[in-house]
Formats: structure tokens, C-alpha cells, sequence
């Protein structure tokens, strides 16, 4: 039978402890030893400079393994989700070969942290075998990391509810985005490599890279490439992003991954097994969760929206319509600023006169998608704010009063990493797609919406745990908002 990952939250057994007895046997080992806790972590992410367990004259594998297996992790790509469950496989087998090392449960699974259970009112917040200062073995706590968000260690809820939404991701329908403007869906956009920038997927913004900003907060280890690995959270959090794969593949018979060789078999991801031989995996080999390699399954995947959004869902528009986006709209040339005060961008929309008029047209006067597009998102370094947006919020209006008007939230987590010129990616930021469709029709419905003016405001998130201000916050800059009609 396939060993079972758990809900961190309703483990009754020594799941976690097992854990952390795991955690302390790699973290012993050499960064050189391809199953130590350290090389685990720099498959993600390395640089020596942001390195907290670096020694002075250490001996580091040669520049060629590196280049192999360090510094792989996929984002901003229809391979974020594929990858990191290769990745989750094989850190999972690492750690249950340490635990039967020390005679421990021979089916054990790494737990998933599901923080967007409604049922659980401490669902955002970290179990205290995360922050307990003792393990219970003795001596400290191999699961705790000093460096996260405030609060996270003292179990208060991380991050806000928006962190955790899960509403947006699972009710879109493809996997692949679609191209030029016209949105994102679950999985990303079509890439080759991508370590780094790209337009993510809905599931990859969000509760994905919102969720490691509120673990993280200012600069802790969750908030960055380099070190979000060794934390140990990060691999329960990334079992419950890989669990809602399966949710969404669940949830609605038209979900369903791609079928193009480009995704399947084009790329080989390089790993290492329990032993520490080097391996290899394809994206075909990755897709069933209870095959002979995986050989797992999750506690819980069924569909946790209600109803009136699968019912919302079954309604949408036939699939078999191709929509040609168009730009209707775009701010100027002048980089946009972003800091620790709401900041709000206007600019002219003007009518489709060309995909967008002909689709509708050909659809019986469908009204159009409508997607918001933030184009070249950089930051040099952190701290720096996330941010909710916002379409047509009224001046000097509180907005935490007009929830129906979020586009969305545009996560911290990856936008410096993104801005760093490398040999795959030129530095040129993030990318981000939201579709307002449902706000233009409300705004439609209300008589106050403007279909020749866009107002875009961007509000700092403000995790609920926070207490102090960040002082030396720099700025996010946005190169380009568009507006697109599909």
C-alpha cells in the first residue's frame, strides 16, 4: 500500500518526531554528502554569501557538480509543480532511510501543513513541534529555525487570510497560461529551464509564494531562494502545494495536466536517491502519486470550496474557445515605485478593435476576459513589502472595506531573485497575471465601472502577527501594468 502523508495539524502518532530525529542525523553530515541537510537545501538555492552554516575554508563540491544540482529549484514555469515533487521524493526517502537507520516506522511520509483548512482557527499557524525550543529526545530542537516571521515562533497565525486563499487557484480550469496577456492558470506558462523569473501559475502565487512570505517575513530563511530549504517547514509547506495538484486534478474532470512531449519528456531534473546516487527524473514520471517510484497518497484531496464555486465553475465557458488577448491599455514607459504607503496608478483604456472585438463577436456577444498584467517586477534587495491590488478602489477609501475589488495578491518571494541578472535569465523581474473579470462585472453591475479609465492601487500586506515596522524597507519596482481583453 502507498505510504500516506499526513495533515500536520491531525498527526496522532511520532510523524514529527521521527522527523526531526531525521533532521539532526543530516544536519551531522558533510555539504559534500548529497543526503546532508545543507545539500538538500542548495538543490533549491546557493549562495555562500547567504550560507548561515558557511565555514571558513570548507570544502564545497567541485563547480561542476554544483552547477548540476544546486541552484535548480523551477519557478515562473509550467515546471514548478513537477520539479518540486521530484525534489519532495527524493528529500522524503533521504529522510525515511535515517529513520529506519535508527529503527523508526518503515512507511513513514512527510506531513503537509494545510493552512487553508477553514475548520482548523490555527490552520496559518506553525505546530509547536516547530518552535518548541526542547526536543523531546533531548537537547534543541532540530525543527526550529530562529530566522522566520514574528510571531511564527511563538504559534500565532502567519501571514493573513489572503495568504492562505486557495479559491483563486483551484477554480482555474487549464494548466498551461495563456499566452500574450490572457492570464494565468494553475500550473505556469510554457518555459524551458527557469530558476528564476517567468509568469507564475495561480497555485504558485498563491497560497505558494504567499505563504513562504509569511513564514519568512522581513528576511528569514523562507523568504528567499537560498536558504527557504533549510527550514524545515518549507518541505511540509511544498507537500501541501504538491497535495493541491491533486485537489485541483480532483476537483473537476476538465483539470487535467498537459499532454505536450515539450512538458512530459523534454528536460531531465537531476537528483540524488537515499544512497546518494545520482539520478534522473521526467516529468512522466512524476504524475501518479501511487506509482512504484512515488508510492504515496495524500490524507485528504477532496474538493474544500463549496458549493456555489463548483457550481460557478460547471457553468464557465465551453473550453474548446480560444481567446485572442488585446491590449487595450498600459501605463507609460516610467518605472513605478512601490513602498511602505498605498501607492495609485491610473491609465486610459480604449476599446478592442481587434481579438477581443472579433471574439466577441464570434462567441454571441460573451462579455470579454479581463486580465490585469504587472510586467517587470524588480527589486535589488530585501526587506520589501508584498502587496494586494486593487481595481478602481475609491480615493482615500479604507480598503480593507472593498474586498470584492482584489485583483489579488503580489507575493515578495521571488522578485529579488528574479532581478539578478544570470546565464538563464537576464534579470528583467517577474511577471504577474490577474484575471478582474469578476470585478468589472460588479463594477458593471454597480454603474461605476469606467470602461475608458483603470485605477490600480497597490496596499502593503500586512501580516496580522506583525508588530513592528520594518525600518530600511526598499522598494518594489513594477515596470509596465497592462490591461488586457480576451
Amino acid at each position: 500500500m502507498p505510504r500516506t502523508r499526513q495533515d500536520i495539524w491531525k498527526i496522532k502518532d511520532d510523524t514529527l518526531k521521527w522527523y526531526a530525529r531525521a533532521v539532526a542525523v543530516m544536519h551531522k553530515r558533510a555539504v559534500t554528502d548529497p543526503t546532508s541537510w545543507r545539500y538538500q537545501g542548495a538543490i533549491h538555492g546557493y549562495d555562500p554569501a547567504q550560507d548561515p552554516f558557511a565555514k571558513h575554508g570548507e570544502k564545497l563540491p567541485s563547480p561542476s557538480e554544483q552547477n548540476t544540482y544546486w541552484s535548480r529549484c523551477q519557478h515562473g514555469s509550467w515546471f514548478f509543480l513537477p520539479w518540486h515533487r521530484g525534489y519532495l521524493h527524493y528529500f522524503e526517502q533521504i529522510v525515511l532511510k535515517a529513520i529506519k537507520d535508527l529503527k523508526g516506522p518503515s512507511d513513514w511520509a512527510l506531513p503537509y501543513w494545510n493552512y487553508s483548512d477553514p475548520s482548523n482557527p490555527k490552520a496559518r499557524c506553525l505546530p509547536p513541534a516547530f518552535y518548541d525550543p526542547k526536543f523531546p529526545d533531548g537537547g534543541p530542537n532540530p525543527l526550529l529555525v530562529k530566522e522566520r516571521a514574528e510571531g511564527a515562533n511563538e504559534g500565532k497565525p502567519l501571514g493573513t487570510p489572503l495568504s492562505a486563499d486557495i479559491t483563486v487557484c483551484l477554480k482555474k480550469l487549464g494548466f498551461i497560461n495563456s499566452s500574450g496577456g490572457a492570464g494565468s492558470n494553475f500550473g505556469g506558462g510554457r518555459t524551458s529551464f527557469s530558476h528564476r523569473g517567468g509568469v507564475p501559475g495561480a497555485l504558485e502565487l498563491t497560497p505558494h509564494g504567499s505563504m513562504h512570505d509569511a513564514v519568512g517575513g522581513d528576511d528569514g530563511w523562507m523568504e528567499s531562494f537560498e536558504t527557504a530549504a533549510l527550514d524545515p517547514i518549507f518541505w511540509c509547506h511544498h507537500s501541501n502545494i504538491d497535495r493541491l495538484w491533486e485537489v485541483w486534478r480532483h476537483r473537476d474532470p476538465r483539470h487535467t495536466n498537459p499532454t505536450l512531449a515539450a512538458w512530459l519528456s523534454s528536460i531531465d531534473f537531476d537528483f540524488h536517491d537515499a544512497t546518494g546516487k545520482a539520478v534522473t527524473l521526467k516529468v512522466n514520471q512524476v504524475l501518479d502519486t501511487t506509482s512504484p517510484l512515488l508510492d504515496y497518497v495524500y490524507q485528504d484531496v477532496s474538493d474544500p470550496l463549496p458549493a456555489a464555486h463548483r457550481l460557478a465553475e460547471r457553468e464557465a465557458a465551453p473550453m474548446e474557445i480560444e481567446r485572442i488577448p488585446e491590449m487595450v491599455g498600459a501605463t507609460d514607459n516610467k518605472e513605478i515605485s512601490l513602498g511602505a504607503q498605498p501607492n495609485s496608478i491610473e491609465f486610459t483604456v480604449k476599446p478592442p478593435s481587434g481579438p477581443a472585438a472579433q471574439a466577441r463577436h464570434a462567441i454571441r456577444a460573451a462579455p470579454p476576459e479581463v486580465h490585469l498584467n504587472l510586467e517587470n517586477v524588480t527589486a535589488e534587495g530585501r526587506p520589501i513589502h508584498s502587496y494586494v491590488v486593487y481595481v478602481n478602489l475609491p480615493e482615500g477609501a479604507n480598503a480593507s472595506n472593498y474586498p470584492q475589488l482584489v485583483a489579488g495578491l503580489l507575493p515578495k518571494f521571488g522578485i529579488v531573485e528574479a532581478s539578478r541578472e544570470s546565464k538563464e535569465h537576464a534579470g528583467d523581474g517577474m511577471n504577474y497575471s490577474f484575471d478582474i473579470t469578476h470585478i468589472v462585472s460588479t463594477l458593471q453591475a454597480s454603474k461605476s465601472w469606467n470602461p475608458e479609465r483603470l485605477r490600480v492601487t497597490f496596499v502593503p500586506h500586512v501580516p496580522e502577527s506583525k508588530r513592528t515596522v520594518t525600518p530600511n524597507t526598499k522598494p518594489v519596482k513594477v515596470g509596465r501594468i497592462s490591461l488586457y481583453y480576451a
